[in-house]
């Protein structure tokens, strides 16, 4: 049987060959040559599940309006940000292999948000992997003044450069509280997506790439989950990229660089109001990892709603 992301390639397939046609109809040789290399990712991606580089559609902004935006050249703006499994800015908590403090949070004098990984014989928690997540989650607050931000359906999307090494989890994700419920109606009252991580190998295959999720129905045994497919950025590690997923009633539909990638209406669109994360995880692949300390630069996070 095949995967989500299986099917889709399949289906890719034949919409590239008919773009094909019409591109050399059109005497665009050079489109044809480079959507001739998609072709050949999506025979992978079909056998294998391995990365394609984005190729369908761009991303109408005309029907868009800007709502909501930090691009931190503010600092850690406390009323809109908060520690994910973070108690208070001075708290420590472990997740995974990494303690989260907000010690690991600085800013550029360019104005982007960086996030760094690191090991430290004197941290908080002593000798161990630092790291740290942040959310708006409006429903509880740690620090006085703050009230954080959710948003039903719209554009959501971020600029980013993403930490090098193995080991390291960069992501930015969309959350409610009632994702914790095992009966999420589908994903209608709850849900968990994933408009980018990556995988922690950082070698090989899926170099280079970054995957869409989206989850439902607790973190329990009831839990379900559907990845989108893995997708090619550009040199993410060292260029900023735009990773976005357009959300309405009917679908997500996930974006690299304002180019869509995937769409799935799994389980049931969620309905009710998301808010923002971003992390950067930590597993015990950064044991191996040669490029400590790294960090994740976030230039902005903007979240549009339909006009």
């Amino acid at each position: 049987m095949l995967t989500k992301r299986q099917s889709s390639a399949l289906a890719d397939i034949g919409s590239a060959i008919k773009r094909i046609f019409k591109l050399i109809f059109k005497g665009e040789f050079k489109a044809v040559f480079a959507l001739v290399a998609v072709l050949g990712q999506l025979f992978g991606a079909v056998i294998f599940e391995t990365p394609v580089t984005p190729h369908k559609d761009s991303i109408d902004m005309n029907k868009f309006e800007l709502v909501w935006e930090d691009d931190f050249n503010n600092g850690f703006d406390t009323t809109r940000w908060q520690g994910h499994y973070v108690y208070g800015a001075n708290d420590t908590q472990k997740r995974d292999v990494a303690y989260w403090n907000r010690d690991q949070v600085s800013f550029t004098d360019d104005g982007c948000l960086a996030i760094t990984v690191e090991y430290k014989e004197d941290g908080p928690a002593g000798a161990n992997y630092y790291s740290y997540g942040m959310e708006t989650n409006p429903n509880k607050q740690y620090d006085a003044g703050y009230e954080g931000y959710e948003q039903l359906y719209g554009y959501f999307e971020m600029r980013c450069i993403l930490p090098k090494g193995k080991g390291l989890n960069p992501a930015f994700w969309l959350l409610t509280d009632g994702m914790w419920d095992d009966d999420t109606d589908g994903g209608i009252t709850g849900a968990e997506i994933d408009i980018f991580e990556t995988k922690t190998d950082f070698e090989g295959t899926y170099l280079n790439s970054i995957y869409h999720t989206v989850h439902v129905d607790s973190y329990e045994e009831a839990h379900k989950q559907e990845i989108q497919g893995w997708y090619y950025a550009d040199d993410p590690y060292n260029k900023f990229n735009t990773y976005g997923v357009e959300w309405n009633e009917n679908e997500y539909i996930f974006y690299v660089n304002g180019i869509e990638t995937a769409r799935t209406s799994f389980e049931g669109v969620c309905r009710v109001p998301l808010y923002l994360i971003i992390s950067v995880g930590v597993d015990e692949k950064v044991a191996d990892s040669e490029h400590l300390p790294a960090t994740m630069l976030v230039d902005y996070v903007r979240c549009y709603q339909y006009k």
